[in-house]
């Protein structure tokens, strides 16, 4: 499936028009057609726009996953790993090591501004 595909997938998904959907990201209706059609890519910025518009992450926009999940998802409690959602004990197993990782790294700032303080 190409980019545009997956983006008109997405808005027929959706039930919007070409036109609503250019509208809502900015955009003339015969540019965001131009995305669908495989002529161009959108930009960064479109594409971040589209994902937030459609709740899928940009990768699955662009292809490089099958998984839709979007950032919110994260925040919703739910993970995925190779497109399993992750059980309530497995997440928070995740949760402890980047609970460890994050203090590890304050440790780490903190004993390099020490190591620099001149005074």
């Amino acid at each position: 499936m190409t980019v545009g595909e997956r983006l008109k997938t997405l808005r027929l998904k959706k039930r919007l028009t070409l036109r609503e959907v250019a509208s809502k990201i900015g955009l003339a209706k015969s540019s965001y057609a131009s995305y669908e059609g495989g002529y161009r890519n959108p930009p960064i910025d479109k594409l971040i726009a589209l994902a937030q518009l459609y709740q899928v992450s940009t990768d699955y926009i662009l292809n490089l996953t099958n998984v839709p999940d979007s950032v919110e998802s994260l925040q919703k409690q739910q993970l995925n790993w190779d497109g399993k959602v992750l059980s309530k004990k497995e997440l928070e197993i995740v949760h402890q090591v980047v609970e460890l990782m994050t203090e590890k790294q304050q440790e780490n700032i903190k004993g390099n501004l020490r190591h620099m303080d001149i005074g």
